[in-house]
């Protein structure tokens, strides 16, 4: 019998898959609890995040940047910049990204956002999904995306 945390992924994938679809991204499941996003930046380029959801939905899923050719994760050459959610250390700065909270990672902007308690964050606005989640990433992409790091 699948758990309660199953049937949720289960239906969030399903809507992500379909919204993927619909909006011309790319969609990959992967092994481990995690699947790769590929969706269009403001300059016409691709950025490609790799989602581990092996928390989800008790602590926030962790983005990373990944190179979709070698699954290397949060390097420069694919990590995008701009505003202040595509953050100058490398991560998604927002609620819903376990990778910026300081205690999960070291490069994590925010040693003050309590992470057991990540979806009533005022921060966390609509994302309590997770594709509100891609749908707000894909929205920076295309307004705040300045450049990649390196």
């Amino acid at each position: 019998m699948a758990t309660v945390r199953e049937k949720i992924l289960q239906s969030e994938e399903g809507d992500l898959v379909e919204v993927a679809r619909f909006k011309g991204w790319q969609y990959a499941r992967q092994e481990n609890n995690a699947f790769k996003l590929g969706v269009p930046a403001k300059d016409g380029s691709w950025v490609w995040l790799l989602c581990d959801h092996s928390e989800y939905p008790g602590r926030p899923p962790a983005w990373h940047w990944v190179n979709p050719d070698t699954g290397v994760l949060d390097a420069p050459g694919d990590t995008p910049l701009g505003g202040g959610f595509l953050h100058s250390s490398g991560t998604i700065c927002a609620p819903w990204n376990r990778l910026a909270y300081r205690q999960v990672n070291s490069r994590g902007p925010h040693a003050d956002w309590d992470l057991a308690n990540w979806k009533s964050n005022p921060h966390t606005g609509a994302c309590h999904s997770l594709t509100a989640m891609a749908l707000r990433i894909a929205q920076e992409l295309r307004s705040s995306f300045v450049k990649r790091m390196a």
